[in-house]
């Protein structure tokens, strides 16, 4: 073997050597699957298709056969889990039984009383049993000398992991009712349990302290690198799966950390994902959808909440679990391999068309001065070929809302920067005022305070209409930008968006004869079951996108270096070189 040989898989074994994998998604959309998948010690036991040698059919089945013989050739390993219910319970185990009965003694019982437990008394029995486990584990946690938690693999694995199981199983055998709501016991406790870690530290206390929403993210750092160390000690590559993230600070923590982290969303149509949960009611599934994807936090709820929506927005790689029969996962096996191989060596293959158009659609959203949300789009022909993009923006002249202040409003009522109604209308311009007397500097510590028109104009006329909003939303940009220079029709092309189609763009996307919508966080509304899918003729096609995009894309698919480069390094010979020393023999 040559030096560069071994210098070239270096570099590689550099980047095996550690990969961090956060997983989100709804309940039922498949997370714990995909980490089930991710621990597969041996490569031959996993659930892949063989892939061909000869007859193609198209590019993807060649990059199939590039992916599946680079993995074979030991580049497979199997992914440590950690589970964020299990850090969640460390915290319970660290109080210990006293402090849970309590809590759900005060959960369940006047003054309170959120939630009616049946056969609560046998239920604390069971958990009474635990008793003993769980003082031994708080022990194995704490250090006599510091007080301070720390979990080794190996308490975590054998003890917390354990533990956790038998807590889950009889939380589980109790359903709660709340207001409205039904939920299991289990799944009620441990989502307000992990809201009060984000909120105060502390499993049983609902305060709101502001440095302590990153406590679960944390605690599970602090285990990362304890695996890290008994990993390098071993001389083991560390492959870590977090199952599962759900609040979208988290989520930020691991990517401001390591370069290695890739926040992967696990995504499902929502027919399959509630045939997954036919063991809860429908109103059980509505109360969790609820909880892990709000319409709306405010303000202090953000931090300490689970929402999933927010979490698909950051998500580096989106994987499409379908539903099956078999129990065969092909299709979710096929890109989690795909995914962890260029992971390991970027570059090995290149995007999918439909991955270059959604991260054209992406990027185009980072133009969007919206104080809301930025979403991107793309319209293409039937060849993947791009004929506009667009981004939710005020028209064309006119100034983003991000770019303007209350404060210069009411200083200046610059013509060229607000519109008539707002420099000459009375009681707009009297709340506006209001609006700007409150504000303080020490607060905003140097940032501008834009200010949204919707919300002011429709709290001003005691309404919710979502027609006085500023800008054009993004897809209908992009069709206005085709008609505007005067391009091609659309009709049978396809349209690419960071967020599905709103009522209003999903009848000019039908109007306008789009074959196909692919789409990223479904719009909360009734314009897929309402507008799309009408009769049983030229209904597009919709599509959840599945792949990787933002940061992730430009990670995994740029080279490290060139492939001719790497090869000649690799054999010690060029090809040119081998072909001349054949012609003069």
């Amino acid at each position: 073997m040559n030096d560069c040989n071994r210098a070239v898989n270096k570099v590689y074994d550099e980047r095996k050597d550690f990969i961090l994998i956060g997983l989100t998604g709804r309940t039922g959309s498949g997370c714990s699957t995909v980490s089930k998948i991710l621990g597969e010690k041996e490569f031959s036991k996993l659930n892949l298709r063989t892939p061909k040698s000869y007859d193609f059919k198209n590019s993807e089945e060649r990059k199939y056969s590039i992916l599946y013989g680079y993995a074979e050739t030991c580049n497979w390993g199997p992914f440590q889990v950690i589970s964020i219910s299990d850090i969640i319970t460390s915290f319970i185990i660290e109080q210990g039984y006293d402090a849970l009965k309590g809590y759900i003694e005060k959960l369940s019982s006047p003054p309170k009383k959120e939630i009616v437990i049946h056969d609560k008394e046998v239920l604390l029995k069971e958990l009474e049993n635990l008793k003993g486990d769980m003082d031994k584990i708080k022990n194995l946690i704490i250090d006599e000398d510091t007080r301070e938690s720390i979990i080794t693999p190996v308490v975590y694995q054998e003890n917390v992991h354990e533990l956790a199981n038998k807590l889950k199983e009889i939380l589980k055998r109790s359903n709660v009712e709340s207001e409205e709501k039904q939920l299991q016991l289990y799944t009620f406790l441990y989502q307000r349990i992990g809201k009060n870690l984000r909120s105060s530290g502390n499993p049983f206390n609902e305060e709101f302290l502001q440095d302590k929403f990153f406590t679960v993210a944390e605690r599970t750092n602090a285990l990362i690198k304890e695996m890290r160390n008994a990993n390098k000690r071993e001389k083991k590559p560390t492959l870590i799966c977090i199952d599962a993230i759900r609040n979208p600070f988290e989520a930020s923590f691991f990517k401001d950390r390591y370069s290695a982290f890739y926040l992967m969303s696990v995504n499902t149509d929502d027919l399959s994902r509630r045939k997954r949960l036919d063991f809860l009611k429908s109103d059980e599934i509505n109360s969790l959808d609820g909880i892990e994807y709000p319409k709306k936090l405010d303000k202090k709820e953000k931090f300490y909440n689970q929402n999933i929506g927010a979490c698909l927005e950051i998500a580096d790689i989106h994987i499409y679990n379908p539903d099956i029969d078999n129990n065969k996962h092909y299709f979710l096996t096929e890109q989690l391999l795909k995914y962890v191989m260029l992971m390991i060596h970027p570059g090995l293959i290149t995007p999918t068309h439909i991955e270059r158009c959604m991260q054209v659609a992406y990027n185009a959203k980072l133009n969007s001065g919206c104080l809301s949300r930025q979403v991107g789009a793309v319209v293409t022909d039937n060849e993947y070929s791009i004929k506009s993009i667009g981004w939710n923006e005020v028209p064309r002249g006119q100034v983003s809302c991000s770019l303007r202040d209350v404060r210069e409003y009411c200083k200046n009522k610059d013509r060229e920067t607000y519109s008539n109604y707002e420099i000459t209308n009375y009681k707009f311009s009297v709340a506006m005022e209001d609006l700007c007397g409150k504000i303080k500097d020490d607060d905003l510590k140097g940032r501008k305070y834009p200010y949204c028109f919707k919300d002011v104009y429709n709290k001003l006329e005691n309404k919710n209409n979502q027609v006085y909003t500023r800008a054009l939303h993004a897809e209908e940009n992009a069709f206005l930008q085709i008609s505007r220079n005067g391009g091609v029709g659309v009709n049978g092309g396809f349209l690419f968006s960071t967020a599905s189609p709103c009522e209003l763009c999903s009848k000019k996307s039908y109007h306008l004869g789009i074959k196909r919508i692919y789409y990223i966080d479904p719009y909360p509304g009734i314009s897929q079951s309402h507008i799309l899918q009408f009769g049983s003729l030229d209904n597009p096609e919709l599509n959840l996108f599945y792949g990787a995009i933002g940061n992730a894309y430009i990670n995994l698919y740029t080279p490290r270096m060139p492939y001719k480069d790497e090869l000649e390094m690799l054999t010690g010979w060029k090809t040119k070189e081998k072909i001349e020393s054949i012609e003069k023999e």
